[in-house]
């Protein structure tokens, strides 16, 4: 993300990263914390810009981020600025997948889970009793923490209907804008969710060194757009060609 913030300030253009609601910098100051749902926080963020920032806007996520992006592009856009197109890397399109499959890798998932925990804990919330506190130290997964800890503190009636109305899948079909989707075919966190002819791949990885969990594949632009045609030039060359 710093590296493609980066390059589109070489290239002149303004650039704005947001860390996502209770982390990094923001965590002493929020009074609660992200999770899928909350496409809302990018909303407010993008109605809050200054009149000169709001010309042309491209909206990029990555992993959660990407998941936020999709899902409000997939919802009614009205006031928000013009949005010339977007970009999401390894958002998680199938919640429940995404989320067994961090919880099954012996690297990754039990790190992931208590950085999540850690984090969540850490944030002076408004809006986490210490009934969801004790919840959030005792889950043993990640599929434990979204259900028993994210979903009833946001309000949702169970962990399937929090996966259900946040599935950024769901959201694909709604979005009209060009919008590309980067996936890594052997991402060991987030597997691409088969998509039939929606899916293409970018021919020799797309980046440096090309191969591994570097070979991508695209979704095709959704609303039944043209696919975005195969290219070596990374994210904004695709995006044009969009």
């Amino acid at each position: 993300m710093r590296d493609a913030a980066a390059g589109l300030l070489r290239r002149g253009f303004p650039v704005l990263r947001l860390n996502l609601r209770g982390s990094g910098p923001s965590l002493p100051r929020s009074t609660s914390h992200y999770h899928l749902g909350r496409a809302g926080d990018l909303q407010e963020a993008l109605a809050a810009l200054p009149a000169m920032l709001t010309g042309q806007v491209v909206l990029a996520g990555w992993s959660l981020g990407g998941a936020l992006v999709l899902n409000l592009l997939g919802r009614d856009t009205a006031g928000l600025p013009p949005v010339l197109g977007a970009a999401a890397i390894g958002p998680p399109l199938q919640p429940e997948l995404a989320f067994r499959t961090i919880d099954a890798n012996p690297l990754f998932g039990r790190a992931l889970l208590a950085l999540y925990r850690r984090e969540v804990l850490a944030v002076p919330a408004v809006d986490l009793p210490e009934s969801l506190r004790q919840a959030a130290r005792r889950a043993s997964s990640l599929v434990e923490f979204e259900a028993t800890v994210t979903a009833p503190r946001f309000g949702y009636p169970s962990y399937a209907v929090y996966c259900e109305v946040n599935r950024p899948a769901a959201a694909l079909p709604q979005i009209r804008v060009p919008t590309l989707v980067v996936m890594a075919a052997d991402d060991p966190l987030v597997p691409i969710e088969p998509g039939g002819d929606r899916l293409g791949r970018l021919p020799g990885g797309g980046a440096p060194g090309g191969g591994g969990w570097r070979s991508l594949r695209l979704l095709r632009p959704a609303a039944g757009r043209a696919p975005v045609p195969p290219c070596h030039g990374g994210l904004l060359r695709g995006l044009r060609k969009g």
